[in-house]
């Protein structure tokens, strides 16, 4: 396997298995006529057109659902970073600790996922109900696992926000004037790194219960029954 061959696969991850079952070798096969001789990466173009024709196939409940998934991951890891650095009481009236000595783009992407976590909340339930078909019988168990995956995606943020409640044992609370510098804590609050790592499985469990696809019917290749072919020379009814 040539290093390009082996990195346009790792792009067709892009696309569910489901997807790739059945039509790896064809897209493959052209990427790499596509390619120039001796070209060892995948063009930007091939590159942009494998990752949004994979989003696309996912659908808009799997992106919701890993939007929602990479916005507390944002979240609880700016959470810990607050815990190893000090900060001024002039960050106190901001509500969010070091806030004046982060770099901008840091600001930035902390407010993004913090909207971001709020605003899907709701969507990203409803998207998963629409996705798996919550009007039929045969849905309900992975409806009620959709709905188990949103409660605990729910729960990582409320521990998230309780354990950035930061420094909410410190001696100085009484004004600037008894604390004009308050300073990292010698205890880093690790529990934090834990609520990543279970984001991050929380985002394999929702994209396994939505890894089939929207609508079955509409795949090629899924009937189990071959096409009858109509024997020479007789005419088909």
């Amino acid at each position: 396997m040539t290093p390009l061959e082996r990195r346009c696969r790792w792009l067709l991850r892009a696309y569910p298995a489901w997807y790739r079952r059945d039509r790896t070798g064809e897209m493959l096969g052209t990427l790499l006529e596509a390619s120039g001789p001796g070209q060892s990466w995948p063009s930007l173009r091939d590159a942009r057109a494998l990752v949004t024709g994979g989003l696309r196939v996912r659908g808009w409940a799997w992106s919701l659902s890993m939007l929602w998934v990479a916005a507390g991951i944002v979240g609880t890891g700016y959470d810990f970073y607050i815990t190893t650095k000090p900060y001024t009481w002039a960050d106190v009236g901001t509500g969010i600790e070091g806030w004046s000595a982060d770099p901008v783009a840091v600001q930035i992407a902390v407010v993004l996922a913090t909207a971001a976590s709020l605003a899907l909340l709701i969507p990203a339930l409803i998207a998963g109900f629409i996705r798996l078909g919550g009007w039929r019988p045969r849905s309900w168990l992975r409806i009620a696992a959709w709905g188990g995956a949103w409660i605990a995606g729910f729960a990582l943020m409320y521990q998230a926000e309780v354990w950035g409640n930061y420094p909410a044992n410190c001696p100085a609370i009484g004004g600037p004037e008894n604390c004009p510098a308050i300073g990292s804590p010698a205890v880093v609050s690790w529990g934090e790194l834990g609520i990543c790592a279970a984001w991050l499985v929380l985002g394999a469990v929702m994209t396994s219960i939505l890894a089939g696809p929207a609508h079955p019917w509409k795949v090629p290749g899924t009937s189990s029954r071959p096409s009858a072919k109509p024997a020479a020379g007789r005419p088909v009814p």
